[in-house]
């Protein structure tokens, strides 16, 4: 690195004036395309790199300006109905946590409905722009393989969740995977060796089959006569093939999520813990007091700001050449619907 190269020497060799050329070089969508390029093939002939403790000091002074301005960010919802996602307490926790840590960086929280009658993608993006918010956080989607559009040149989106696939943007997810890696191991502390997965196909599809990739990898380690298929439901088939099911491979603790399982195991003259266990995937306070997985969606929402107020102090705006996914891990909580170890 040359020490003698500044901004203002990368904007005289591309003939722009020292903003433009900071602007081009943070990729900032103000900027036309052929200037960005221009500016960057300066940077690179004349070895140009930012002076790190500078960069650090600008863009302290630039959340400063945001803050003090209370900026706000976008939430974007595009549900059937205005508000059908807050029948989820998951989501509205979510959301919550969204709130709490903008707060405390600085900034308000406003929802937007993607579904308004007469809405467009055109119409929403010059809502949002005259409104001032280039910060977008976007609900995740009542099913998975979802397509949302705006133009994306001129915000910074994260999203929530797998069921957004296009555009492929940042996005906070819950550690599906490893979360089930964690429920087996509580299992076996309270003495299952046999437990049994049922998922609906639709739910299954939402996750990205993370729990039934980690469930399958536990099933493939035990003894043959301890391994129980998992039941993945499609959308005819409910209690009667539950019933079946459970009848032919007796798991000693069944794991869900959405399922009304707990009315089909009473349907069986079944109870819990005495007969079967019960593991709720995707637990919240009101599934209490059954044991289960709590996938901290407060904590979730938090993540998501933090990654896009990221990208807004680094004004990244536009569909990233690669997507960063943030991974929150779940915790534990234990229930009466399981025997004691």
């Amino acid at each position: 690195m040359n020490p003698r190269v500044s901004i203002r020497d990368v904007a005289r060799r591309a003939g722009v004036s020292h903003t433009t050329a900071s602007l081009a070089l943070r990729s900032d969508p103000r900027i036309p395309a052929a200037t960005r390029r221009k500016v960057e093939v300066a940077a690179r002939q004349l070895d140009y790199r930012p002076h790190a403790v500078v960069a650090d000091l600008m863009a302290q002074l630039r959340t400063l300006k945001i803050k003090a301005g209370t900026a706000t960010l976008g939430f974007i919802t595009a549900w059937p109905t205005r508000d059908s996602w807050e029948k989820s307490p998951n989501l509205r926790r979510f959301f919550a946590g969204v709130k709490t840590r903008a707060r405390e960086l600085g900034y308000q929280v406003e929802v937007f409905w993607l579904r308004e009658p007469g809405m467009t993608a055109r119409r929403m993006s010059q809502i949002l722009r005259a409104r001032g918010i280039r910060g977008l956080i976007l609900q995740s989607l009542p099913k998975a393989h979802g397509h949302l559009s705006l133009e994306w040149r001129h915000f910074a989106a994260v999203a929530k969740d797998l069921t957004i696939t296009r555009p492929r943007l940042h996005r906070v997810i819950s550690s599906h995977f490893e979360d089930m890696r964690l429920v087996v191991h509580h299992l076996k502390r309270h003495g299952y060796r046999r437990p049994g997965l049922v998922l609906s196909a639709e739910l299954d599809d939402r996750v990205n089959r993370a729990w039934l990739a980690a469930y399958l990898l536990y099933q493939h380690d035990l003894p043959a006569r301890d391994r129980v298929p998992a039941l993945i439901l499609a959308a005819d088939q409910k209690q009667t093939h539950f019933a079946r099911w459970f009848n032919r491979h007796r798991p000693e603790v069944i794991l869900f999520t959405e399922l009304p399982v707990t009315t089909w195991i009473e349907g069986l003259r079944r109870r819990a813990p005495e007969d079967v266990g019960l593991v709720h995937l995707d637990w919240s306070a009101e599934h209490a007091p059954l044991a289960g997985i709590d996938a901290d969606a407060e904590t979730i929402g938090g993540a998501a700001v933090d990654l896009l107020v990221g990208q807004l102090h680094a004004h990244e705006y536009g569909i990233p050449a690669r997507e960063k996914i943030v991974a929150v891990s779940g915790r534990w909580i234990t229930g009466t619907s399981l025997r004691q170890g």
